[in-house]
């Protein structure tokens, strides 16, 4: 199925009680698994909710899983403020949902090299570019001294992941493989 297509299934999604109602409970886990991010700095989180978003993604799809992470992010930030709201990461929550659907959403087998390749996009996008970004329209730092920063606790933190997704994906299709 091509991205066009995939946004437009996704879409109605939209309509259905069933689907709002699973995204909720999706965006409730992720709150939950939220509480437990270990805050290093002002600038380095570490935490595992993505692998929720990307579950939530296979079964609801890039639009209703991108809309979930901006509710989400701000219901986390409601629960546990780590310093002033800033709706950019918000737009990391929508990015994180929409690339794992668009990777995983109505797919009948889901191969490590996909679930890599969404990873790596989410990765990328969300911890090299914009977290980056937020984090010196916010703090006042440099882009590229964070950039810099970041790139080393990448290369440690995508292989577990990746891992991780890996695992609870190719669980969750064999458990409940609804497509």
């Amino acid at each position: 199925m091509n991205s066009v297509q995939t946004i437009k299934e996704s879409t109605k999604e939209l309509k259905k009680v069933s689907s709002l109602t699973g995204t909720a409970l999706f965006m409730a886990l992720k709150a939950v698994v939220a509480q437990f991010t270990i805050t290093v700095s002002n600038v380095l989180e570490i935490g595992f909710s993505s692998v929720v978003t990307g579950v939530c993604a296979l079964y609801y799809g890039p639009v209703l899983s991108g809309l979930a992470g901006i509710l989400a992010d701000t219901i986390e930030y409601i629960l546990r403020p780590t310093g002033p709201y800033f709706p950019g990461f918000a737009i990391n929550e929508f990015v994180a949902g929409f690339l794992f659907g668009c990777f995983f959403y109505k797919q009948k087998e889901i191969s490590w090299k996909r679930i890599l390749c969404a990873q790596l996009s989410v990765s990328f996008i969300n911890n090299l570019l914009l977290t980056p970004l937020w984090l010196s329209m916010l703090y006042g730092n440099t882009f590229y001294a964070l950039w810099i920063g970041r790139i080393g606790i990448q290369l440690l933190r995508f292989p577990i992941d990746f891992f991780l997704l890996f695992i609870v994906i190719k669980t969750v299709k064999r458990v409940r493989p609804k497509y």
